[in-house]
């Protein structure tokens, strides 16, 4: 659902000054004892928002004033936020409940000492505290962003069974049919996922045929618009998370390399962009508001936020370049993955817009002192830089299984800031042992093992994204909010939804900043989660972890 101009026009103001201030707190550090006040002036959407018994202390103050153009907020307070650098600052934050943004944080870098109190004095006349969540000192981090996810809790989001009908109110997105995905399944996943902490997600799809991403794209992105439509009631209801555009994990693959990928589906994009719209079944149409011509129930770029490609491929630099030009309609993010791509392949790719490493080590060649490959990519900052380009971003499947410990530490300290904790879960993941399916294929489940049925290859994963940011942390023996960073800040950042953009009609997420989405996360400091919260609503509350 797309925000009125003045809506996002207040939202990049908002980003604008806390980036500001941010900036400016995070360069005093000469002050240890800095109190850093941020508040919105702006005047704000109105709604009462009734929050689920949390199992953090947790009270609610009564209005007596029914004024309809009051704004009812939240404020977490004995938190310690988490910051762009990784450090945990001890503060409060405070949410818009009716608009599900941030509108003040203030902090306390000196422990132990009580917080000013006189944030109140921010708050503007027709704003009303009407819940304190005490965090008692645990970790207030943005919520976890999950850009490769093909499924979980027994839902496959590369079952393209469904019929190929794609209205909002047909039967056929609203209940199951047969064994196809449908709407309903989608929110269930998103609902779901709030327990591990994310509050984001991209749906994956492995190498699939053409009919299945003419019938699963329209789908998912009918569901994203259901769940946005679900925002603007600004009622109760739990939506799950957010749904983001997709990740399509081929079928542009190196065959040698395609892992758990059908074989049938793998080709090569050998006539560039004009390929990739052929085989994903894009519309040809660039949307427009109201135009009456475009066919809304065919797949569309706007669907798409990640493309995972072998660059080596005939055509894919091409498609590359295309698909990453500012004059793109929808510039999409394109990674390197399961491909023989060589050291100097991996630069070219970059050169023509890639930004992203698909789970590094993973279906690609490993790193040799004389032949690097794409690995070689992560210490190369020197390298890009005088080609005037940054190093990519790489994801990690971080469940034990897929990257031997000393491999995640390796990665890690190369390039700290480029790594991203992906799940790459399928539909098995919360469902324990057994056979279960990830597209057309069949997969054994075993402990936290995936494999093909019948052979030793791994077939995505079946851990969580919390359990994932506990081991990461344990392998690398990095700090707490450095773990955290990994699965917020820094898939944000590959998503370009980290600041405010200036045709931005979306709030920020990744991060704990006014102006961003209120989507947030309470975790212990042994990374348990305890309650999770999209859009400044209740998504879940592990009182059993208090």
């Amino acid at each position: 659902m797309k925000r009125s101009a003045e809506e996002a026009s207040l939202l990049v103001d908002r980003a604008a000054a806390a980036s500001e201030v941010n900036n400016n707190a995070r360069s005093d550090d000469a002050n240890p004892h800095r109190v850093s006040m941020i508040a919105s002036s702006a005047s704000l959407m109105s709604t009462s928002h009734h929050m689920s018994s949390s199992s953090l202390s947790s009270s609610t103050t009564k209005s007596t004033n029914n004024n309809s153009n009051q704004s009812f907020l939240t404020r977490f307070i004995n938190a310690r936020l988490l910051q762009r650098d990784g450090s945990l600052e001890r503060g409060e934050l405070t949410v818009d409940s009716s608009t599900g943004i941030i509108i003040l944080i203030r902090f306390d870098s000196q422990q132990h000492q009580p917080l000013q109190d006189n944030t109140d004095n921010n708050i503007d006349h027709n704003q009303q505290i009407s819940h304190t969540v005490d965090c008692r000192g645990m970790i207030l981090s943005p919520g976890f962003i999950d850009i490769q996810l093909n499924g979980a809790y027994g839902i496959d989001f590369s079952n393209g069974g469904c019929e190929d009908n794609h209205d909002d109110d047909s039967a056929a997105n609203n209940s199951r049919n047969n064994s196809g995905l449908c709407i309903h399944d989608i929110f269930q996943v998103a609902t779901s996922l709030c327990q591990s902490g994310v509050t984001s997600f991209c749906p994956t799809m492995v190498s699939s045929s053409r009919d299945t991403y003419r019938r699963v794209l329209p789908l998912i992105r009918n569901a994203r618009r259901q769940q946005q439509q679900l925002l603007q009631q600004r009622d109760n209801t739990k939506i799950g998370a957010n749904i983001l555009g997709m990740h399509l994990e081929g079928p542009f693959f190196d065959p040698s390399k395609r892992g758990a990928h059908d074989k049938r589906h793998i080709l090569a994009p050998s006539k560039g962009i004009d390929t990739v719209k052929e085989v994903y079944g894009l519309n040809q149409v660039q949307q427009e508001e109201n135009d009456n011509d475009v066919d809304y129930s065919s797949p569309m770029l706007e669907d798409i936020d990640i493309i995972t490609l072998a660059p080596e491929l005939d055509g894919a630099l091409d498609a590359t370049k295309s698909l990453t030009q500012p004059a793109c309609e929808r510039n999409v993010i394109i990674s390197c993955g399961h491909t023989g791509a060589t050291y100097e392949e991996g630069l070219q790719a970059i050169s023509h817009g890639a930004t992203l490493l698909t789970h590094l080590f993973n279906a690609m060649n490993p790193f040799h002192h004389r032949k690097p490959g794409l690995v070689g990519l992560l210490s190369s900052k020197s390298k890009l830089a005088s080609m005037g380009h940054k190093r990519p971003y790489f994801s990690l499947i971080v469940d034990g299984i897929h990257v031997h410990e000393s491999a995640v530490s390796m990665a890690y300290n190369s390039h700290p800031n480029g790594c991203v904790l992906v799940t790459d879960a399928m539909s098995a993941m919360g469902l324990g042992d057994g056979v279960h399916a990830l597209g057309d294929m069949s997969v054994n489940i075993k402990g936290d093992r995936a494999t093909l049925t019948g052979t030793d290859t791994l077939a995505g994963s079946v851990v969580s994204m919390d359990t994932c940011v506990r081991r990461f942390r344990k392998f690398t023996n990095c700090s707490i909010g450095e773990a955290l960073l990994c699965a917020t800040l820094h898939p944000s950042n590959v998503l370009n939804r980290s600041v405010m953009q200036e045709r931005a009609t979306e709030a920020p997420i990744g991060v704990l900043e006014i102006g961003a989405r209120a989507d947030l996360v309470v975790v212990t400091d042994e990374l348990d989660v305890v309650a999770t919260w999209v859009n400044g609503k209740i998504a879940y509350d592990g009182r059993k972890l208090l």
